[in-house]
C-alpha cells in the first residue's frame, strides 16, 4: 500500500461547498481521457461516534436502544456515517478525476469485523480502485477501512480491521472511453417477492437522515436541488435504504457482512414495499420496491458468521 496521506478529520460541509465550486471544472487530461486514480489512500483520525449520535440514529430509524440490554455496538450504517467524510475527502481532491456533484450511489458490499462501540477512537482509511467503463458514464470502487486508534495500518493485516466496505459510484455522462463504446446492460424483468413490509418516506426523510449523517448532498434535500442534480426532484439516501434494510437484524456481536445494490432511486415523499426473506440460518435476502409501478429500487443480502 502506498503511504497514506493523512488529514485532519473533514467537514462534510467545507466539502460540499468545494464540490459546488468545483463542479464545471473539467476532469480530463490533455489527451481528452480521464485522469488516472489517485494512487495514495487517505487516512484520518475520528474520536469516535458519541452516545448523542446513536441516540439520533436510533430515532431516525426507529431502532433498538443503544441502553446495554438491547444493543451496545454501533450497527454497520453508524460507521459508514463515521467514514463517510474521508471518503468525500478523498472524493472531492482535485486529483479524483470524476466530478462528485450528481455522483449516483450504485452499491455497498460491507464486512463489519469486530464490534465497535460509541467513543471508541478511530483510524479510517479511504482509497479509489476500479476505475470501469459504465452505460451511463464511469463507475468507480471507494473501499474505508477502519483500524483501531495508534494502530500502524502500513503493517496492519486483516485481522485488525474493525471494519471494511466497498462503495460503487457512478459519474453520470463521464465516460471513460467514448458514449458508443461504454457496455450496454438490458433491465431485467421483476415480479415482486411477497410483501412484508411498507416503508412511507416523507418529504423530508433526506434531511432527516442528513441531520444524523451530516450528508447534505443537495440532490436528497429538496425538489428543487434535486432537480438541479438531474432527478425528478428529491431522492433518499441510499444509505438511509441500507439502515432501514438491517435494523433489527445485524448481530451485536459483529462477525457478519451484508451488501446492498441500488436499481432506481427513491423519489421523496415516496413508499417503499419491502421483503425480507429467510435463505437460510445464516442469510437473509431483501428487496425493496416501487408499490404503484412496482419498479425494483434495491436488493440486498445478510450474512451472519
Amino acid at each position: 500500500m502506498s503511504d497514506p496521506i493523512r488529514i485532519p478529520l473533514p467537514k462534510l460541509k467545507h466539502l460540499y461547498q468545494k464540490a459546488v465550486l468545483s463542479a464545471a471544472r473539467a476532469k480530463l487530461s490533455p489527451g481528452g481521457s480521464l485522469k488516472a486514480l489517485p494512487e495514495r489512500p487517505v487516512l484520518a483520525e475520528h474520536p469516535g461516534l458519541t452516545e448523542d449520535q446513536a441516540e439520533q440514529y436510533r430515532r431516525l430509524v426507529a431502532g433498538e436502544s443503544f441502553d446495554g440490554s438491547h444493543r451496545r455496538s454501533l450497527p454497520s450504517v453508524m460507521l459508514h456515517i463515521a467514514g463517510f467524510p474521508v471518503q468525500m475527502a478523498l472524493m472531492s481532491r482535485d486529483d479524483f478525476p470524476l466530478p462528485l456533484m450528481g455522483m449516483v450511489h450504485l452499491s455497498n458490499e460491507v464486512n463489519h469485523h469486530q464490534s465497535v462501540h460509541a467513543g471508541t477512537p478511530l483510524q479510517i482509511l479511504a482509497r479509489a480502485e476500479n476505475f470501469a467503463s459504465h452505460r451511463r458514464g464511469t463507475q468507480v470502487d471507494i473501499v474505508l477501512e477502519f483500524y483501531p486508534k495508534g494502530l500502524d495500518v502500513k503493517t496492519a493485516g486483516p485481522q485488525d480491521q474493525l471494519y471494511t466496505s466497498r462503495s460503487r459510484y457512478l459519474g453520470l455522462g463521464t465516460y471513460l472511453y467514448s458514449k458508443t463504446e461504454a457496455a450496454t446492460q438490458v433491465r431485467q424483468e421483476f415480479t415482486p417477492p411477497s410483501k412484508t413490509g411498507v416503508w412511507t418516506l416523507g418529504a423530508d426523510a433526506g434531511r432527516q437522515y442528513a441531520a444524523v449523517s451530516g450528508d447534505y448532498n443537495p440532490i436528497h434535500l429538496s425538489t428543487l436541488t434535486g432537480k438541479a442534480l438531474g432527478q425528478k426532484g428529491a431522492i433518499v439516501h441510499g444509505m438511509y435504504l441500507a439502515a432501514r434494510m438491517l435494523e433489527g437484524r445485524e448481530p451485536e456481536s459483529a462477525g457478519h457482512s451484508w451488501k446492498i445494490s441500488f436499481d432506481a432511486p427513491v423519489g421523496l415523499p415516496g413508499k417503499v414495499a419491502f421483503s425480507a426473506q429467510q435463505v437460510n440460518e445464516k442469510s437473509q435476502r431483501f428487496v425493496g420496491w416501487n408499490p404503484r409501478t412496482v419498479r425494483r429500487h434495491f436488493t440486498g443480502e445478510l450474512t451472519l458468521p
